[in-house]
């Protein structure tokens, strides 16, 4: 199971909310476990995960009846008990609900495929069985399968907390007008800073890719190379991990020019962020073709203590911003007198998964960073000087009870690789 539960009715309490209704895919993955075919193509409204404070009262997954078979052939793709569908059979004569003859929670009669009977499966017997029981209680959209779900909860006079409050006036416009939805994005976020087991697990297999998929383009990395070959590189390797990179963002700051292939002598900086099972692994790396400056050398000595200090400082109540202080501090006196920013974030189902600012609120809005126990997180170090270069290292680590625990190798040491042959030089 993703949710941590315990956190969960924690933060709920704390907000005052009797349940989440989730409706965006990480979010309704989350609650649920579950991860359909429209959620994959960002469909909003088309699914929904509720999850009642309430032990008791049971949590629900509203899902599109063509996904009945889907769960048939994996039972396990949901944990939870509850599972409403909508419905509404397409006629050759006509594709649109009457409401006139109608009734959009007692739908009744259902679209049926052919049935070969010698052929069937017993999944198959599974689904055409659950079609059956449901039959006359279908809904005949996404949001009237919501108002059954809370209802079947006993939820038609709560407060409930959503990552889209615009379910609110709906819900008052199809007869649910005691229930109170509150904005929710930011509690989802919270909820989500303390890891489950089960999504420890699955980061750490991310960040694992990710520095295989990162190793993977330093091993082929040589002058001339450009960007996107770079890139293609690190695409393929997370897609043969059974991962999908977001970007591999590649970083070169050559005095008098701009260029998108690999320069002999310059620093070259990677930021690399993929998907493995929804989770993100999170790795920045710093490298260089040729001889490295003895000034690229120390300042990256430099930034190798600042991530000791900071790594041993780092546990459970410790604030971001204790952190960062004594990281910079620690490069300034190490000999790179001029660095002057890092920032940590969380990671999980987002690649900064912590409450952020939205709207109006300005920076800072959302108060303090606080490491808390299984929290995983990076510090984003990034440092760019026009006229000279730029350095990005970052790694992704899980806040213990009393530290860290690293999820890649936290191995921030330039790599040096060969320039090209004297002979090449002018060819």
């Amino acid at each position: 199971m993703l949710i941590n539960r315990e956190r969960a009715n924690e933060v709920m309490d704390r907000h005052g909310l009797d349940a989440l209704v989730a409706v965006t895919p990480i979010n309704i993955e989350y609650l649920s476990d579950y991860r359909g075919p429209l959620m994959r193509m960002g469909r909003l409204f088309y699914n929904y995960a509720l999850l009642p404070r309430r032990a008791e009262a049971p949590a629900a997954l509203i899902v599109n009846g063509i996904e009945y078979h889907r769960l048939a052939r994996s039972p396990d793709a949901t944990w939870m008990p509850n599972i409403r569908a909508y419905l509404h059979p397409i006629h050759k004569d006509r594709r649109d609900f009457d409401p006139d003859v109608e009734d959009p929670e007692a739908v009744d009669d259902v679209m049926r495929w052919p049935i070969r009977p010698e052929g069937i499966s017993p999944s198959d017997e599974a689904y055409l069985s659950r079609i059956e029981a449901a039959r006359g209680g279908h809904a005949a959209n996404p949001l009237y399968a919501l108002k059954q779900a809370l209802r079947d909860a006993g939820l038609e006079r709560a407060v409930i907390g959503c990552d889209d409050p615009r379910i609110g006036p709906w819900l008052e416009e199809i007869g649910m007008p005691d229930i109170e939805v509150r904005d929710a994005l930011n509690i989802f976020r919270e909820v989500r800073m303390v890891k489950s087991r089960d999504e420890l697990d699955r980061l750490r297999a991310a960040a694992r890719l990710n520095e295989q998929a990162m190793e993977t383009v330093l091993a082929a990395l040589s002058p001339g190379m450009t960007f996107a070959e770079l890139q293609s590189i690190y695409n393929v390797e997370i897609a043969r991990g059974g991962g999908r990179a977001i970007y591999l963002a590649c970083g070169q700051l050559v005095p008098s020019q701009t260029t998108d292939v690999v320069v002999e002598g310059h620093s070259i900086t990677f930021d690399a962020l993929c998907e493995l099972r929804g989770y993100h692994g999170d790795l920045g790396r710093v490298a260089i073709c040729g001889e490295p400056s003895a000034e690229l050398l120390q300042r990256m000595r430099a930034v190798e203590i600042g991530c000791e200090v900071a790594y041993k400082m780092i546990k459970p109540g410790v604030t971001g911003n204790a952190v960062t202080t004594a990281l910079i501090d620690a490069i300034h006196k190490a000999g790179f007198p001029g660095y002057l920013f890092a920032t940590p974030h969380s990671v999980g189902l987002e690649h900064s998964d912590h409450p952020l600012p939205v709207g109006p609120q300005l920076p800072g809005g959302q108060g303090e960073f606080v490491f808390l126990e299984n929290m995983v997180f990076t510090i984003d170090m990034p440092y760019r000087e026009l006229g000279w270069g730029a350095i990005h290292v970052e790694d992704q680590l899980r806040v213990t009870a009393t530290g860290v625990e690293p999820f890649t190798s936290c191995d921030v040491s330039l790599r040096v690789k060969p320039g090209r042959p004297l002979s090449d030089v002018g060819s």
